[in-house]
This record gives structure tokens, sequence and C-alpha cells, in this order.
């Protein structure tokens, strides 16, 4: 979410909650219901679903979380309007963005939000939770962007969760940081600012391979037959998705 709004109230607690249906066989989206509290907005716009903000968020001490439901036959496309800035509070407490995706029966999700910015001073994690019924299928994808330009960036831990038929498929968790102990080494960021991870499920994983380059560096791992964790870090964010891009093309 960006921060088009200013806000007054300190220690947010908001929820927000949609239900997608559909069964059509199109990639339509067609939300069947939608619950959201400041500082989110969730709206139909096309054939994407969007979560905009309506206030500045998240800010040291909010607590966020957004639930989405994904009914048997659906195809949900599903976004953010805009970056987030996890931003410092006057307190110093930490803030977490927690959400929650249920997939049901031959259902698909489309995650794909623009990335979240971890401004100096902040402390912030996000968790994100999928899970797919055995037939259902999922493309999610999570982009950080390590301080504003010429910022260091704050502290920031993200776990990712995917679990199918109740089954852990991929659990992903990282933490970054200038005070966070080997964030900055070469088995981390290495010193890069812009960072992705992708978990594709439903389709051929085939072997691991890597794309190295001198501004970024991305892996392709499969975690199941139809299961992929894709792994990037660079310098900036067109380099990062370049090199994605490259990995999903797969090998020439």
């Amino acid at each position: 979410m960006d921060h088009c709004a200013d806000r007054s109230a300190l220690d947010v607690k908001a929820q927000g909650s949609m239900v997608v249906a559909g069964g059509d066989g199109t990639r339509k989206s067609t939300l069947r219901s939608a619950h959201s509290e400041p500082p989110f907005s969730i709206r139909q716009c096309g054939e994407r679903i969007l979560v905009a903000a309506s206030a500045a968020a998240p800010v040291g001490g909010d607590e966020l979380s957004l639930n989405i439901a994904v009914l048997a036959g659906a195809r949900a496309d599903i976004g953010t309007v805009a970056a987030t800035l996890a931003l410092p509070g006057p307190t110093g407490a930490p803030s977490a963005m927690s959400m929650q995706c249920t997939i049901g029966m031959d259902a698909h999700l489309d995650w794909i939000g623009e990335p979240t910015v971890s401004v100096v001073g902040s402390d912030h994690t996000i968790t994100t939770v999928v899970d797919l019924d055995e037939t259902a299928t999922c493309r999610v994808v999570e982009e950080v962007s390590l301080g504003r330009s010429g910022e260091p960036s704050g502290r920031l831990q993200l776990v990712l969760r995917v679990r199918r038929a109740g089954r852990p498929l991929v659990h992903h968790a990282e933490e970054f940081g200038p005070n966070v102990a080997g964030a900055g080494s070469v088995v981390s960021t290495g010193g890069a600012r812009h960072l992705l991870s992708e978990v594709l499920v439903g389709v051929d994983a085939g072997e691991s391979r890597v794309s190295m380059s001198p501004t970024c560096r991305a892996a392709w791992l499969p975690v199941a037959a139809d299961a992929v964790v894709i792994l990037a870090v660079g310098a900036d964010r067109p380099s990062v998705r370049s090199a994605v891009a490259d990995l999903r093309r797969g090998p020439v």
C-alpha cells in the first residue's frame, strides 16, 4: 500500500478480507464480497482486484491483516495499486502485515503485489500463508526494496508459507537490515537492494537453474514436480525482473 493520506491514529489494528468467485473457465475475477477497514481499500478493476491504501501504512505499531478466499473453480488476479512504504513510528514499536489466502478446488490465485520499501528506522514483518486445495494452483510474487534511494533500509522480516492439502510445500523466511547478522553477506543479499521471491504451483518444475550477471543473481528452485520457488536479488527492480523473466522462459 502507498502512503497517499495522512493519519492521526497510532498503532492501527485493521483487517481486510475478500471472497472471489468464478468457475466459468475464464481469467476474469469476480469479487463476491469484500470488507475493508482503513488503511485497506479493495476494488474490482476490470479483470483484476486491487488493494489500495486510504492512509499511510504500515507505520511502527500497526498490525494489519488481509484474508483472501478464492472459491472452487475461480481464477483470481489480485495485486496492489502502488508500492508500500514500511515507515518507523514515534515509539519505535515494530509493525506487522499478515496475509492468509485459501484457494479452493480447481481454483487459481495470482498475487502480484507492488514492492514493499523498507524505510530506514522501520521494523516490519510480512507473513504470507497460502493454503491450497489438492487441485488448486497459484503464482505468488513478493518484491522488496531495501531502503529509499540514498538511504539504508530498516529491519525487515519476510515469511512465506505455502501448504497443499494441509501439507507444507514451501516455507521460506529471511531477515534483512543493517543490524541483522549476515544480511549483507553473499549468502543473503550481498549488497543488493532489490529482492524478489516467487512461488509457482501448477507448472512443469523441470531442473534447477540459475542466472548470473554483474547486477543480478536469480535461481529457479523446484520443490516438487509441479512447484517452484524463484529467488532473485539485484541492484534495482528492472534488472531483477528481467532476470526472473529469463528464468521463467527456461533454458535456451
